[in-house]
């Protein structure tokens, strides 16, 4: 049975586009990824006091053969190896990947939280999943994705990005 993972991408330094489509390729070419399908790329308000750009953002569907902790760990060699530096909580960054769902699993760790724990409560990542697979649950809230968008405050602009794609 495949299990739908999905993870969001962003970015607000740089060619926000160009490093999203690099993260989306490193992901890909990873023999333990399968690429599913990818999202439309919008363009978004940040969600922090931190005076920021807006992001490009999207997500992807995959199958991964490896833990979840794997994928984390591939995830952050990508980070890394792309340039991105930890240095402000909710800043500006090079790239951004989070796993947000993991099928409907539930991990709880020092390390991860799946679902992503801001999930329900972020525009720039409900969004692109709901238009990769619509009837998406959120699996502790159990509740579809869809339903917590008239939730989240209007101010967290996403808006489609017209011929531009993967």
């Amino acid at each position: 049975m495949d299990t739908k993972i999905f993870i969001g991408i962003g970015s607000n330094i740089g060619q926000s586009f160009e490093n999203c489509k690099t993260a989306i390729e490193r992901i890909s070419s990873d023999k333990r990824a399968d690429l599913k399908s990818i999202s439309s790329f919008y363009s978004t308000s940040p969600v922090s006091d931190v005076k920021q750009d807006d992001y490009i953002n999207c997500a992807v569907e995959i199958d991964w053969q490896g833990t979840p902790l794997d994928l984390l760990q591939f995830l952050n060699d990508i980070e890394t190896s792309m340039g991105r530096v930890r240095e402000e909580k909710n800043g500006p960054r090079i790239i951004d990947l989070d796993i947000l769902m993991y099928g409907d699993g539930i991990i709880d760790d020092d390390r991860l939280t799946v679902p992503h724990r801001e999930l329900h409560r972020r525009r720039f990542a409900i969004v692109p999943c709901i238009e990769i697979d619509p009837d998406l649950i959120h699996p502790t809230l159990k509740k579809p994705l869809s339903n917590f968008l008239a939730e989240i405050p209007p101010d967290q602009q996403v808006t489609r990005l017209e011929g531009i794609n993967y």
